[in-house]
């Protein structure tokens, strides 16, 4: 059921948690790797993806690229990770409709599980 996945990492390169690419492995799950913007683009473009983990800082400030993937996938469930957390940030993010957020501070744990619900059509 799980397999032939898709799940893009949208993050500043090298940052993929260990744990996150054991899970991937382990149920079948295909990492496609962006580390700015625009590869986020370009790769959404090119592949069936089938959920995507973005990390909050390659957004700096502008929340508004996630309507930009939203236009595009409709569908996509996004899950997007922050570092630190702020009800701001918090706020303005979740107003683009996010499958999930994730603050990376509550362990890795929760983000897999947003994951796996993601790809399966899971509501969370």
């Amino acid at each position: 059921m799980d397999a032939n996945k898709t799940i893009l990492i949208a993050e500043q390169a090298g940052n993929t948690p260990r744990e996150l690419e054991i899970f991937a492995e382990e149920r079948g799950f295909e990492l496609v790797k962006a580390d700015n913007l625009k590869d986020v683009l370009l790769t959404l473009q090119e592949n069936r993806i089938d959920s995507l983990v973005l990390d909050a800082a390659l957004l700096a400030e502008d929340c508004g690229f996630i309507s930009v993937i939203k236009g595009m996938e409709k569908n996509l469930p996004i899950i997007v990770c922050a570092e630190k957390n702020t009800p701001e940030l918090e706020s303005e993010i979740r107003k683009h409709q996010i499958f999930y957020y994730h603050i990376k501070s509550f362990g890795i744990e929760d983000l897999v599980m947003a994951i796996a619900n993601a790809v399966n059509g899971l509501s969370h």
